[in-house]
């Protein structure tokens, strides 16, 4: 037989395939896989992450690692699993969170029962409702099928669970700056599927259109613009439309989780707002790795983010992206710990060393010839009171440790101290939380305003923004499963750029030398100060079915003569289905 000649292409080629297929090999038969089941990730504002820290605060969920969110639904049902655990032990706990537990098995059922975990059979207001005998006959057998999504297929490899989003929001209000009432009516229509393809791929998709008119002036019709927390709006002169989809494919197995769409992420335990990374901005594309185990996850992810100025959506699109990592973990079943690093760079979708996971980035921003915005972040949650969670983040956009206590521009830093205490004074159901951040001058932008830390228009980081502190107090008091009574009051400072001055309160406005003053004093330039105190009451009237109504009391002082001072009022009614 002929032999046939190999190029050393070719020879190369086959040398990586068998060196993958032998890595391949190695891992199957070396790591102890686990098949699970597909899962996808649960969004970063449900309701059940506040369960979660209320678990946590009593020492439950000793283990638990929740401030890198969202979290899978395994991980929320490997939680769920524990505190049924418990139950089963005879660990107290009051009425409302047993309902609570109760409603979550039956929202986690798929995970639960491949995990072994024995189900008593639902029992839901709905599930009653569309069993009745008028109405049952009537549906076909994918509507309410498990009793809980309107839509269940389940047809392998595929399974299919769907939901409509319906959302009616009116907002009425007065001030001292308004001639008369306020009027702002919002409407929003869309629908969320997620379910999975085989055992190990899941599928998430929640798409959205929203309409906002009432008496607010818009921009002339035809014209396209975004606002704070909204990516693409288009204005209809009477009206502003917007819309936003979250979508994702989510690969699992074992300890790792893939994922690769468009979705938003909050790094840390703050409430009120994350230093390092909250979802305060609209959703961004990414592809995200997870390695999660007992007591340690680390996250790496690169994102795409949008670069906005007036020319954004007429041509003047310019590229940027962020990669970011973050390293969670518990010391001990009382402390835990995570660090993590963010770098916006601009010039390039990809950059090579923004892609290693365990890389430091501010070594590899240097590397690079300090082109980018890096910054760096330590947060820590305490748990060694009785049912009281003691949490803190330290942020570094940049820093001269020289320089320290000084007021320096270049020391670009902000921190974070909170409190949330569970069942106060013996008070049942009850959770009070305080909670502080403060942000130095200039944090948050770079010298190339296409860097700054803003997707669109909004801050990827603490919604104060730079020169800047929050004072924020809450309390929630729930008297069953099905209600919410929250109170809460705040207190905000912000030291405003003057017009011929840059004092670092905007993060769009770099420091310029020599143009800009070195050394700034933290709150420096036009004092504003806001105080608003408000109250919401909120009822489930069916599964993730709720009607809530707020009013919000606002007191704003500034010492700008020209704009002065106000108070405003405000009454809000929202109908939500699916949130």
């Amino acid at each position: 037989m002929r032999s046939v000649p190999v190029s050393d292409q070719d020879a190369k080629g086959q040398g990586r395939r068998a060196c993958l297929g032998w890595l391949a090999l190695c891992a199957l038969v070396l790591f102890p896989w686990k098949a699970v089941p597909q899962t996808v990730y649960v969004p970063s504002q449900h309701w059940v992450y506040d369960y979660l820290e209320r678990m946590a605060a009593k020492g439950l969920l000793p283990y638990c690692l929740i401030t890198t969110r969202p979290l899978t639904r395994a991980d929320i049902a490997g939680a769920i699993a524990m505190l049924s655990e418990q139950e089963q032990a005879g660990i107290e706990l009051t009425h409302v969170e047993l309902e609570t537990l109760h409603f979550l098995r039956h929202e986690f059922a798929e995970e639960l029962q491949h995990m072994g975990v024995q189900l008593d059979p639902p029992r839901t207001r709905l599930l009653r409702l569309v069993r009745s005998r008028w109405l049952d006959p009537l549906l076909p057998d994918v509507i309410y099928a498990n009793g809980r999504n309107l839509l269940s297929i389940s047809s392998p490899p595929f399974q299919i669970y769907g939901d409509p989003v319906l959302v009616r929001r009116r907002l009425f209000a007065t001030a001292d700056t308004l001639s008369g009432r306020e009027r702002v009516f919002e409407d929003t229509n869309g629908f969320v599927l997620w379910g999975s393809v085989g055992r190990h791929l899941g599928v998430f998709v929640d798409v959205r259109d929203s309409r906002q008119w009432g008496t607010r002036s818009y921009p002339p019709a035809g014209t396209n613009y975004s606002q704070d927390r909204l990516g693409f709006v288009r204005s209809g002169g009477s009206f502003a439309d917007h819309d936003e989809t979250s979508a994702s494919l989510v690969f699992s197995w074992s300890f790792l989780t893939l994922q690769y769409g468009k979705d938003s992420n909050r790094w840390g335990p703050g409430r009120r707002g994350q230093l390092g990374l909250s979802d305060r901005a609209t959703s961004y594309d990414l592809v995200k790795i997870q390695f999660a185990g007992r007591r340690i996850k680390l996250t790496s992810m690169l994102a795409w983010l949008q670069h906005y100025s007036p020319q954004f959506f007429y041509g003047g699109h310019q590229e940027k992206a962020m990669a970011a990592h973050r390293l969670e973990f518990s010391l001990s079943s009382k402390c835990h710990l995570a660090v993590y690093e963010t770098v916006v760079f601009a010039g390039r979708r990809v950059e090579p060393a923004y892609l290693n996971p365990v890389m430091f980035f501010r070594s590899a921003e240097h590397y690079l010839g300090d082109p980018d915005n890096a910054t760096m972040g330590l947060d820590a949650e305490v748990r060694v009171l009785p049912k009281t969670r003691l949490y803190g983040e330290v942020f570094i956009d940049d820093l001269s440790t020289g320089k320290l206590g000084t007021g320096f521009y270049g020391n670009k830093t902000a921190f974070l101290l909170g409190a949330h205490l569970v069942d106060p004074c013996g008070l049942s159901d009850v959770d009070v939380r305080v909670e502080y951040a403060r942000v130095r001058p200039f944090t948050y932008s770079h010298a190339q305003q296409v860097t700054s830390y803003v997707h669109y228009t909004t801050c990827l980081g603490h919604w104060i923004g730079p020169n800047a502190d929050d004072l924020y107090l809450e309390a929630i008091y729930r008297p069953s499963f099905w209600w919410e009574l929250r109170a809460w009051g705040e207190l905000y400072r912000h030291g405003a750029n003057p017009v011929d001055k840059n004092v670092g309160g905007d993060l769009r406005v770099p420091h310029e030398f020599p143009r800009d003053p070195e050394y700034v004093e933290f709150l420096a330039g036009v004092r504003e100060r806001t105080s608003a105190v408000g109250l919401t009451a909120s009822y489930q009237v069916l599964r993730n079915a709720f009607v809530s109504l707020s009013y919000r009391h606002l007191c704003a002082a500034t010492d700008n003569p020209e704009q002065g001072s106000g108070q405003r009022a405000e009454w809000d009614l929202t109908l939500s289905l699916n949130l």
